[in-house]
């Protein structure tokens, strides 16, 4: 009799905690962010992919506008090899591979120094004349406490450039080697499979880090908040560029 008591009880208390009313926070699922015409900012070959590659399919498969801008060289990327043009050359033609299964073209190659990522004015100019020139509502990059000093210089970049340009769009700040706490997911369990294959496309990235289990075991659990863990999603801190540089200023 007890026994069954308990049971119902402990029933009755999961039945309360799954209920997303009475969490602390709960993200709001979207199909995908507002925005259709997209900026993503890309310290290296791959992490476009990682940390939003589903949700830019999305964007693209109602024709959305995604131009991905990339920031370093890809030189420091796998130890192997020798010859570092070659790795250059090899790492890009990897992202081109890659944003091709993501049906993305706009592809923009800066070529700072990998890990020497640093804002310096011709960089500055580049990226002023970019947002000028395609005028974003919507631009993504990796959230400002990523765990990657390029990822961390790019926002200190980004901060230096919204001092020269017009700020009229939202971020959408991802995640790649740090979880962030999102305030919106989008289900990409329907594009999960286009993803994993972009993914592939990162040979040199993979003889390192296993990112196609890890990433997509992420995206897994991201759903397990309010889409009780029956799919994949990517998740996001999707703000007012203005209110995202406040928090940045905060640091």
């Amino acid at each position: 009799m007890l026994n069954r008591i308990l049971s119902r009880q402990i029933k009755n208390y999961l039945k309360t905690f799954l209920r997303p009313k009475n969490l602390i926070f709960c993200p709001e699922v979207v199909d995908k962010p507002e925005g259709n015409n997209i900026i993503v900012l890309s310290p290296h070959f791959d992490d476009d992919v990682i940390g939003c590659g589903g949700t830019l399919h999305k964007h693209i498969l109602v024709q959305d506008k995604v131009a991905i801008i990339y920031f370093t060289d890809g030189r420091e990327g796998d130890p192997s090899f020798e010859d570092k043009e070659l790795l250059e050359k090899t790492r890009k033609q990897e992202a081109m591979n890659a944003t091709k299964t993501l049906g993305i073209e706009n592809l923009i190659f800066l070529d700072e120094p990998e890990t020497r990522l640093k804002s310096t004015r011709p960089l500055i100019n580049r990226l002023s004349e970019i947002f000028n020139q395609i005028k974003p509502n919507l631009v993504y990059l990796p959230w400002f406490l990523d765990n990657h000093i390029d990822h961390f210089e790019l926002n200190r970049i980004f901060l230096d450039l919204s001092k020269e340009i017009q700020l009229d769009f939202n971020i959408c700040a991802y995640e790649c080697w740090t979880p962030l706490i999102p305030n919106i997911v989008v289900d990409i369990g329907d594009v999960i499979p286009k993803k994993q294959e972009a993914l592939k496309s990162y040979q040199t990235q993979l003889r390192q880090v296993d990112y196609l289990s890890t990433i997509l075991a992420l995206n897994k659990y991201r759903s397990v908040t309010n889409l009780r863990g029956r799919t994949y999603s990517e998740t996001f801190l999707y703000l007012p560029v203005k209110d995202y540089l406040n928090l940045m200023d905060k640091l």
